[in-house]
């Protein structure tokens, strides 16, 4: 009986451990290319054999690629297959969407997350800004960033302390990452406006002058 209660505690708390995540960060961290793939194309291949809502495989095994630390620029090199797939379900965005709404309420309610998950999530959310980051002016990505940045998330002591301890350093905040991005995003737009605009006083200043002449 005892060793029954032990066994359902163990369980239980390797649940609470990795939540909905496939893996947490740190398992990620030690696959290289070639196991990424396949951990890709496994998820692809179970949607393909799925009964119910296929879509579910390829939203955790695009979660699990974005939960990765992505030091290596490993996310561009696996994430096609998944968009292929999830293009063919029409659910590229709602899934990104999904995905960051699970990660935000995890982080703005952590109590009944592990720090190992809180920093997994936090990563899922810093990967997408920098892979949306140089698309903003696309409606979608820059929802998502405004999203995140609005969220307003804090990082718990226990999670920057998990990270700190594992890979030796901090963990930002994923709001505070997203408003500087979004913030050197508007820069640089009102600076092309602003450009745009001198140029075409320049050039109205030129047809002026020849006119004249």
């Amino acid at each position: 009986m005892k060793k029954l209660i032990f066994a359902l505690t163990f369980l239980m708390g390797a649940t609470s451990a990795q939540a909905g995540l496939l893996y947490n960060y740190s398992q990620l961290a030690l696959r290289d290319l070639d196991e990424m793939n396949k951990m890709v194309q496994s998820k692809i291949n179970e949607s393909k054999r799925a009964d119910g809502d296929q879509t579910v495989p390829l939203k955790e095994v695009l979660q699990a690629v974005y939960s990765r630390p992505n030091d290596d620029f490993m996310i561009d090199k696996v994430t096609q297959p998944i968009r292929t797939a999830l293009d063919e379900h029409d659910a590229w965005e709602d899934s990104y969407r999904a995905l960051v709404k699970e990660a935000i309420g995890a982080l703005k309610n952590p109590k009944p997350f592990q720090p190992v998950v809180q920093v997994t999530y936090a990563i899922f959310l810093e990967n997408i800004i920098a892979d949306f980051k140089p698309r903003l002016d696309k409606p979608f990505e820059n929802s998502i960033v405004t999203q995140i940045r609005d969220a307003d998330i804090e990082i718990t002591k226990q999670a920057k302390n998990e990270h700190r301890i594992r890979v030796m350093k901090d963990t930002p905040s994923p709001s505070e990452i997203a408003e500087v991005v979004l913030k050197a995003y508007a820069e640089r737009v009102e600076k092309e406006k602003k450009a745009a605009a001198e140029l075409e006083k320049a050039n109205k200043n030129n047809k002026n002058n020849k006119e004249e002449e």
